[in-house]
């Protein structure tokens, strides 16, 4: 997640399929779903890492026979990883029985494509790997438990100044983010002038209108995670490895959390346990992080932690929204919006 520029993928030209068999099995499969799912989960990383020995080693002798040889799978394997990367994240998984077999379907983010694809491992009665496939996955939204959620802490754009909402609302026509957990409801935003974001031919970090820009703190809180040493990618690059880049999490004591990304490195003004309100200056926009130009992510969630939180619905009090004052408002793709202080 925490991108920026088109992410489309011309997914007809590029085929993902490992390979699905449907040799016939026993009548009965000695394992149960509950077996099939932990070793999907075993070896679902080997796959994302393009390691596969120990996914070769689960092969029944079908599958062994359809690959060849395990130079063979590895080449493939280490195909694909070169177009889709690692495995980041399982969005959604489950294990269904069809016939003989128990199939694993999971949806799963990897760092190089940004949209979930689909992985599917079948396992024979014996509890061998009978088919393995990773192909594209039609996007859906995270079936979040929040929909009614009401925001509790009085929160404020994280900026001054009018920016455009590229990435924002509930549903993925106006919200990439929306297949994520913990960034159901986040928002991309940054400064465009006309309808560009950038100055020149934007390949300097300095070309975009946002960079260096003031990020302030939506709400009163405290800083329990911060990071400032992380330096900023420049246009074509990302870090994947740590999507976040340099940010804050700032704990309102209410059980929300907000998450900032993406700042300068150096540029932090607080860490943690300082208190804060919506007027403290965080940092400046900067490009650290997995992105592709500057811009302020920000996401509230139930949790400090983006890997395990929920993303929460986030109502801003007292906005202009393309030019209208309003008492409160969820962000929507396409809005120009600012404080009305």
């Amino acid at each position: 997640m925490l991108r920026m520029k088109t992410c489309a993928i011309a997914f007809a030209a590029l085929s993902l399929a490992l390979l699905s068999t449907s040799v016939a099995r026993a009548a009965e499969a000695p394992i149960d779903s509950a077996a099939a799912l932990a070793k999907a989960r075993a070896l679902a990383p080997y796959v994302g890492r393009a390691e596969s020995g120990p996914v070769w080693t689960a092969f029944d002798e079908a599958m062994r026979a359809a690959m060849g040889d395990s130079m063979r799978f590895d080449a493939m394997l280490i195909g694909i990883h070169a177009e889709i990367g690692d495995l980041q994240e399982i969005l959604q998984e489950r294990v269904d029985r069809e016939r003989t077999m128990w199939v694993y379907r999971a949806r799963c983010k990897f760092a190089k494509i940004d949209v979930p694809l689909l992985m599917l491992m079948a396992f024979a009665p014996d509890g061998r790997v009978a088919g393995l496939q990773v192909q594209p996955d039609t996007p859906q939204e995270y079936p979040s438990t929040k929909m009614d959620y009401q925001t509790r802490t009085e929160l404020d754009l994280p900026f001054r100044g009018e920016w455009y909402v590229f990435w924002g609302g509930r549903y993925l026509d106006d919200n990439y983010h929306a297949v994520s957990k913990s960034q159901r409801f986040a928002h991309d935003l940054l400064i465009i002038k006309g309808d560009e974001t950038h100055s020149g031919d934007g390949s300097k970090l300095t070309d975009y209108y946002c960079y260096g820009q003031e990020v302030l703190a939506p709400g009163a809180g405290t800083i329990v995670w911060a990071c400032d040493s992380l330096p900023d990618q420049q246009i074509g690059t990302r870090n994947s490895a740590q999507p976040i880049g340099n940010g804050v999490v700032i704990d309102h004591s209410d059980g929300e959390f907000s998450l900032l990304a993406h700042m300068q490195p150096g540029s932090l003004r607080v860490g943690v346990g300082d208190a804060v309100d919506s007027n403290t200056v965080l940092g400046l926009v900067g490009n650290s992080g997995n992105t592709t130009e500057p811009h302020i992510h920000y996401h509230l969630q139930d949790g400090p932690d983006m890997a395990t939180a929920e993303g929460l619905p986030v109502r801003f009090k007292e906005v202009v929204v393309d030019g209208k004052v309003v008492p409160w408002a969820e962000l929507v793709r396409g809005q120009m919006v600012k404080r009305t202080d």
